[in-house]
């Protein structure tokens, strides 16, 4: 028995839209380039930082923060506290107390029961009210003011495993900070902690208003005072060639991701840093990224900022969603020149650094690895090359044409080719008859059963797969190889 053989390569012409892909070898903090702008990280530079800060307090701290987790920052808190100095916190607590938390996956909600039970009785005067987002720490701000608003909850996560953003503040924002907290927790917080750690309602005092704010930007149940998301749009407006923002979450159908998404339509380069969740890639993303938005993403990424033309810079405590930039309690602020700078840098060494991205549309031929949701998170994906071998044994001449000629097809949108090789296989031909093909094939007329008489079809061994054209009328006839 002798064989023929056919290979054919096929490519996957398709295209993927809104692929996923490799980009970084992931996130590498800038924590210890001692930048005006301070990012989160293993090193726990921000971290230490607020700890001096604290332990230098002669009479009153000021915490807000969404969340709240113990830590050596608590610690910190409660030595002030037996000191003398005061210490006030504004949270979330009593709604938090109530649901699921997604900002953070090891926020447990047990360990923050003994958090206020154990710690915060009897040593933090602490006030919550459901929409109160803010994270920013004020030591001292009438006397020696010393401050931070930071992206992160004051969580060991938002501190050394996320990707967050803060600003050390200046005495004038020390200040005017302080003034929108103490408004804020006399005015508009819903809920005090008690001395036996249950929460009870307060009423707003109707003793305090807020002033005019010059240095910090703000979302506040009271919307007269809002400011955060004007100067946000009226940045992005101007906009004339980049524009780089991160956050947790974002709603496409807010006046600011509008005016961020026509700015992409308009070839101004956009770029967003924010967390691959799958019901925000495709209910929100994948229209931003029809537009031309590059996004980046980080598992954990849950920093808040605007960068416009590498100079106009904001980082603030507002997810890009109708509650954090209309309701709520929300911080934020302008950067200066350096500050900015510093955020630019930061933006260039995510959009390196981070493991994946995604973009518009790619052909998978050109692609090696993708990424897919699976169960809520990013599996890898390899697109191979895929490989097909079949053989079959030929009698009739019609039987190589149907089965070299069969159709294929990828059918794996994860294969970018099929390699298909077809073997068929000839028998050698019987003793019985004697022939002399001296070209690459010969008919010769035998004589069967029974007298019957019939063409066959020899090959020689010089016949290729091309010349398989020449025995297109030869098809009823059997087949053997010399």
């Amino acid at each position: 028995m002798k064989t023929l053989t056919k290979e054919i390569n096929i490519i996957n012409e398709e295209i993927i839209q809104f692929p996923i892909l490799p980009n970084g070898s992931g996130w590498k903090s800038t924590e210890k380039e001692k930048l005006s702008v301070i990012e989160s990280g293993e090193g726990m530079i921000l971290f230490s930082k607020i700890i001096k800060s604290v332990d230098s307090a002669k009479k009153i701290i000021c915490l807000q923060s969404f969340l709240i987790q113990d830590s050596k920052i608590i610690d910190a808190l409660i030595s002030a506290h037996e000191r003398g100095v005061k210490v006030f916190v504004l949270s979330s607590a009593e709604a938090r107390l109530k649901e699921t938390i997604e900002e953070e996956e090891d926020f447990i909600k047990t360990d923050y029961i003994n958090l206020l039970d154990g710690k915060f009785k009897n040593h933090i005067v602490h006030r919550s009210a459901e929409n109160f987002h803010g994270k920013y720490i004020l030591i001292d701000p009438t006397t020696n003011p010393k401050g931070f608003l930071c992206t992160n909850n004051f969580t060991l996560n938002g501190f050394t495993k996320n990707p967050e953003l803060a600003v050390e503040l200046n005495n004038e924002q020390c200040e005017e900070l302080f003034k929108v907290f103490v408004y804020h927790f006399w005015e508009h917080s819903t809920d005090e902690q008690t001395a036996t750690n249950e929460f009870e309602k307060v009423k707003a005092a109707n003793k305090f208003s807020l002033p005019k704010l010059e240095n910090i930007l703000l979302t506040s149940p009271n919307s007269k005072s809002n400011s955060l998301n004007k100067s946000l749009l009226a940045a992005t407006n101007k906009a004339k060639k980049t524009i780089s923002f991160s956050t947790f979450q974002l709603d496409k159908n807010i006046e600011l991701v509008k005016a961020i998404t026509d700015k992409a339509k308009q070839n101004v380069s956009v770029t967003l840093f924010c967390r691959p969740i799958e019901k925000q890639f495709n209910e929100q993303l994948k229209e931003l990224l029809e537009a031309g938005v590059q996004v980046y993403f980080h598992p954990l990424t849950h920093a808040k900022s605007l960068l416009i033309d590498n100079k106009d810079g904001f980082v603030f405590t507002a997810n890009l969603v109708a509650n954090g930039l209309d309701n709520g309690l929300e911080a934020g602020l302008k950067l200066n020149e350096e500050q900015a700078k510093d955020l630019s840098a930061i933006h260039q060494s995510w959009q390196d650094n981070f493991p994946t991205k995604a973009i518009k549309v790619s052909n998978v031929k050109d692609l090696k690895v993708i990424h897919v949701f699976k169960d809520r998170k990013l599996t890898t994906k390899n697109l191979i090359d895929d490989t097909k071998a079949e053989s079959k044994k030929i009698v009739k001449v019609a039987d190589l044409f149907s089965f070299f000629s069969q159709p294929f097809a990828i059918k794996d949108s994860l294969s970018k080719t099929l390699k298909i090789k077809l073997t068929a296989e000839i028998e050698d031909l019987p003793a019985k008859y004697k022939t002399n093909v001296a070209d690459k094939f010969g008919v010769i007329e035998v004589e069967e059963d029974k007298g019957r008489k019939s063409k066959i079809v020899v090959l020689n061994k010089t016949f290729d797969i091309k010349d398989l054209t020449e025995l297109e009328k030869l098809k009823e006839c059997k087949i053997y190889f010399k």
